[in-house]
């Protein structure tokens, strides 16, 4: 699976084979039939995958220490589970091009951020970390796929978070802070474009009209129960509809093939929600102490792009890789204002590790201004502790960050992390922290 570049059919069918993430990715649905610890399960698994029946189990923990700055120092521990199923209704039952997928997780554990580093969680170290603790089993998404005209155009429908194939990128899973994998966290945390473990009903198209080109675009709920607590409320009270977009382009240029992935897109979110600084009669909620000022429609766009600039060897992946990653919100009530993210992988550079990966990440994030405007006028009024808990005006924070992916075994893969935070919490109260831990991930 690893000894030769892959096809973008060869992509369909066994997943991405080094992502740092594994099945716990996403859109990787099928992870390589022999990167198990468990392998075929006595031939099993084969038997399963050819009669259109396959299944995923992962264990992934990320264990996290503030080393030096930040609030205190401390170290703290954070799993997920991931449990999930696909069904290839065409070998099962003979419905041409169609597939159902159910995913969730289960997650226990505690935040390094708000234990150790700042008060707020607007960064979180771990991406592990959050929605669909304290349950067994956390419904992620669950939605059948029609692939018609040879893969030119597939949908899907029913239960997945709107920006599950939005603006995301595998690549930017290399890291294991939350606030790079795997997509502008400044453009989702607040909206309704929401990411991995929330579930919303939705229908999302993919035309593929050939030379590497696509378009996507998708309709979803605003959902008010975001799924409930373990994902399963299924009810419908939509709050409004949000609407993603993207455009992409992924070619594989020259005689390596260096594979590359381009896209620009992005959502409009109609559900209502306060302005947070600006009352009904334009002036700031502070000073006349009337209702907010409602936003009716807001959103964000992003650009994307990951290019293999060098290959040094032929498997998947197997090179010098450069990311980027740009968001900006267009709206007042939305968390973040704009986010940047630029990586430099390389994988595969020593010939008996062609799946071991090093990689570089540096991220910068600022708050909504209006937020900001909102904290001065607080400090000039004397308020002691201002909006969101924190004790200064919030601004931007920046996130470099280390990691290196081991593959151990089939099956197992650790990856030794060091993340430098600049402005924890978003403002100067705590000095820069340092962050060192790792990730293990468990495919069985």
């Amino acid at each position: 699976m690893d000894n030769a570049a892959t096809t973008t059919q060869e992509r369909i069918n066994t997943g991405v084979n080094a992502s740092a993430l594994g099945s716990s990715w996403t859109e990787v649905r099928v992870v390589p039939k022999n990167d198990r610890l468990l392998g075929s399960l006595g031939g099993w698994r084969e038997r399963l995958s050819r009669a259109g029946f396959n299944f995923t189990l992962t264990y992934m923990s990320e264990s996290l220490g503030d080393v030096a700055g930040g609030r205190r120092t401390g170290f703290d521990y954070s799993h997920q589970v991931v449990m999930g199923t696909d069904f290839d209704l065409e070998k099962l039952i003979g419905l041409k091009g169609l597939s159902f997928h159910m995913l969730g997780v289960q997650r226990a554990g505690r935040s390094v951020a708000t234990d150790y580093l700042e008060k707020t969680g607007l960064i979180q170290p771990q991406q592990d970390y959050g929605v669909g603790g304290n349950v067994l089993y956390k419904l992620v998404y669950m939605y059948f796929e029609e692939a018609l005209f040879d893969r030119k155009l597939v949908i899907d429908v029913g239960r997945m978070p709107a920006n599950l194939k939005y603006g995301t990128s595998y690549f930017g899973c290399y890291a294991v802070s939350n606030v790079i994998c795997a997509h502008p966290t400044a453009l989702s945390v607040g909206s309704k474009w929401r990411s991995w473990p929330f579930s919303q009903w939705g229908v999302t198209a993919r035309l593929n009209p050939g030379q590497d080109l696509y378009a996507q675009a998708g309709f979803f709920e605003a959902s008010a129960t975001e799924g409930g607590r373990a994902g399963f409320n299924f009810s419908f009270q939509a709050l409004g509809y949000v609407v993603p977009v993207e455009l992409g382009w992924e070619p594989a240029l020259g005689h390596d093939k260096l594979t590359g992935h381009y896209k620009i897109g992005g959502y409009i979110d109609t559900s209502d929600h306060p302005d947070p600084f600006t009352s009904v009669d334009g002036t700031p909620i502070l000073i006349s102490h009337l209702p907010a000022r409602v936003e009716h429609q807001r959103g964000a766009w992003y650009v994307g792009a990951d290019q293999m600039v060098t290959r040094f060897g032929p498997a998947k992946d197997q090179g010098l890789i450069l990311f980027g990653l740009a968001g900006w919100d267009q709206g007042a009530s939305l968390q973040g204002q704009s986010q940047y993210t630029v990586g430099i992988i390389g994988q595969g550079m020593f010939p008996s590790r062609v799946t071991d990966a090093i990689s570089l990440f540096w991220t910068w994030q600022n708050v909504n201004k209006k937020i900001t405007r909102y904290q001065e006028l607080q400090q000039d009024l004397g308020y002691a502790t201002l909006k969101n808990g924190v004790t200064l005006p919030q601004s931007n924070f920046q996130v470099l960050e280390l990691t290196y992916t081991a593959f151990i075994t089939r099956g197992l893969k650790l990856l030794p992390d060091l993340q430098y935070i600049v402005h924890p919490d978003a403002t100067r109260t705590y000095p820069n922290a340092l962050v060192a831990g790792f990730r293990l991930l468990a495919q069985f």
